[in-house]
């Protein structure tokens, strides 16, 4: 039977209630509150007094008092703001916390809004609280956006056209340009100056320094404040976990489940129904989204100069986080988030123990390949400090929907791999790869699950590839043409290897060059030659362009003698063996675009270190080579 994911059965659930609300004729949409129970912006008033709920320890609740200062419109648009100094819960002395987000303050009965503003440095606890009427607006209007992508992406089997084009260059050193990771949105800044939407506290447990400057760097510029923090006891997630959802409890949101854990914490402002309300501001303003929604546990509140924080953890997984928009996050209590499962493994020494680490990482494309290379990053310092002159073998495995899974078997050596950034050297191009294929706009193409293996050794074995000699300087078609190459290992005696390369029958006859070189070098031919690998035209294209980059070998030397045939790409179509009149005809007609194309006859040579550096030699294609000619040493 067909089964509807997650997504797209809220997005049936937004239609449904939209269809519930039109064939009613009433002003409350299914499932939303009733408008009597909370409050129109125009009737508030200031010195209207109420109280809020939060917690400050465990998940008991606490009521704060609130007094309303005033009311500011259109702070940005569409988006009102009441001013409230807040007293009670030694607030007058931690001032606004961060992890209040999303506290519901409630006067005469009925819903003000959630505390989600605060000053830094303020010397009253003055908040600044989004009104609930406009936290349903936005809400309402994205499972509405929900609900048409839903049924585009249905009948087109397409994702967004309107998304960027990836590169498909998953490593600087590879290929041209470097490709760099996805970028994400950015949370709006306040409306007044030093007005901001207070911080969510994200509790990193099991994360390195290193790894948490990385994410720091990355999550703080959107809204997100980085803590080392860690997971709740058994005990606690055992009589705590299974507490329902209610005004004032903390809400949790991961970005990374298992054995290390990223999440985030604010607290519920309404709960009606199945349905969720929290924060008061975004979290990431990702818009529709899939994230886990949890329950938390609030450890302490930890008070500071700028704004003070809660420290918290995520306790059991109750429903989904489909909407992050700039009034508030929301959520259905029930459905399961659908995530993406990472395995590593790591050897670090002849005699150390391999250590596995499992996770889950949501699946939003913005945040997807920042958080696959944290992971990965982590799963290396979690096993102490590296040498400082390494070789890491690595293998991965990317598993793709219906189609081949993308791999990399390779080995890893040199400067680039040690130091702060050796790691990201190392992990980079998985990372990239996984953004290159979830953010592509040509196709959707779901990753099932990614698996990587990796063993780091001491000691740097790379060699210099220093000359290269011809055993003869003349081949027949259909011969063999044999070299003998010189390596230098890093901090070893020079090496010998014989490479060579079968010419075919059909090559004709003349000058010709083969050139010897590494795997970043062949890489840049293979571009260089096809530049339509540059732009694919679809999913297969892109695949090509990446499988380009991750099936030579780094120990390998790679010979490359270029082909006489010529070809052009028309649209995307390679059309090879073309004779030169019709190239010329192809060139001369603007409207198709014809790109000329070339080839290389390619062999390899493996050797026990990682190749460095390229070198190149003349030789001649004859039928009767006579007498041969050796060359010189370069």
């Amino acid at each position: 039977m067909y089964q509807l994911s997650n997504r797209r059965m809220l997005a049936v659930l937004g239609v449904c209630a939209s269809m519930l609300a039109l064939g009613s004729g009433t002003v409350c949409l299914g499932g939303e509150p009733d408008p009597k129970s909370y409050w129109n912006v125009a009737d508030i008033r200031p010195g209207m007094k109420g109280v809020g709920r939060t917690v400050m320890v465990g998940t008991k609740l606490e009521e704060f008092k609130a007094e309303v200062l005033g009311v500011m419109r259109d702070v940005s648009p569409g988006r009102d703001m009441v001013l409230c100094r807040l007293t009670g819960c030694n607030l007058e002395h931690a001032g606004i916390i961060q992890g209040m987000s999303g506290s519901p303050i409630v006067i005469e009965g009925k819903l003000l809004g959630a505390v989600a503003f605060a000053w830094e440095f303020a010397k009253d606890p003055i908040a600044g609280v989004t009104p609930f009427s406009q936290m349903i607006q936005y809400v309402r209007s994205n499972d509405r956006r929900i609900a048409a992508g839903s049924h585009e992406r249905e009948s087109s089997g397409r994702i967004e056209t309107g998304m960027r084009m990836a590169s498909p260059l998953i490593d600087s050193e590879f290929a041209l340009e470097p490709s760099g990771l996805a970028d994400a949105p950015l949370v709006p800044a306040g409306a007044g100056r030093g007005m901001t939407p207070i911080a969510t506290p994200l509790s990193a447990s099991g994360f390195s320094p290193r790894a948490m400057a990385a994410l720091s760097r990355r999550l703080e510029p959107l809204g997100m404040s980085l803590a080392s923090g860690g997971a709740a006891p058994d005990r606690i997630i055992r009589e705590e976990g299974d507490k329902p959802l209610a005004p004032g409890s903390p809400l949790s949101i991961a970005l990374v489940m298992g054995d290390f854990d990223l999440s985030g914490i604010g607290t519920v402002t309404h709960v009606e129904g199945n349905r969720v309300y929290g924060f008061g501001h975004p979290m990431l303003g990702l818009g529709a989204c899939e994230l886990p929604m949890m329950t938390g546990y609030i450890h302490t509140v930890y008070p500071r100069a700028s704004v003070s924080m809660k420290m918290g953890s995520p306790l059991k997984v109750v429903g989904v986080i489909d909407t992050d928009v700039s009034t508030s996050v929301s959520g259905r209590i029930g459905p399961m988030p659908d995530l993406l499962p990472l395995t590593v493994r790591v050897k670090t020494g002849r005699f150390a123990d391999p250590q596995t680490y499992k996770v889950k990482i949501v699946r939003e494309p913005t945040l997807l390949p920042t958080l696959v290379l944290s992971v990965l990053t982590n799963a290396i310092d979690a096993e102490g400090n590296l040498p400082e002159e390494l070789t890491a073998r690595l293998s991965a495995s990317i598993k793709l929907k219906g189609m081949a899974p993308v791999t990399i078997s390779d080995v890893l050596s040199g400067s680039r791999y040690t130091g702060m950034m050796g790691a990201t050297a190392l992990f980079g191009p998985v990372a990239s790869i996984v953004g290159i294929l979830t953010r592509n706009p040509m196709a959707a193409v779901r990753v099932e699950s990614i698996d990587c293996d990796v063993t780091i050794e001491p000691g740097r074995r790379v060699a210099q590839l220093e000359s290269a000699r011809l055993i003869s300087d003349t081949v027949e078609p259909g011969g063999t043409l044999r070299a003998v190459l010189t390596l230098k290992p890093y901090k070893g005696e020079r090496q010998t290897i014989e490479a060579s390369a079968v010419v075919p029958e059909t090559f004709p006859e003349g000058p010709s060059e083969v050139v010897f070189c590494d795997m970043p070098n062949s890489i840049r031919r293979g571009f260089r030659n096809d530049p339509t690998l540059l732009e694919p035209h679809d999913i297969d294209g892109l695949l090509r362009a990446i499988r380009l980059q991750t099936e030579p070998r780094r120990t390998s030397v790679h010979v490359h003698i270029p082909s006489p045939e010529r070809a052009v790409s028309v649209r995307g179509v390679a059309l090879p063996n073309l004779p030169g009149s019709v190239r010329a005809v192809f060139a001369s007609r603007r409207e198709t675009g014809a790109t000329p194309l070339r080839s290389d006859l390619v062999a390899t040579a493996a050797t026990d270190w990682v190749i460095e550096g390229a070198l190149s030699l003349k030789f001649s294609v004859v039928k009767d080579p006579g007498l041969s000619l050796s060359l010189p040493v370069k």
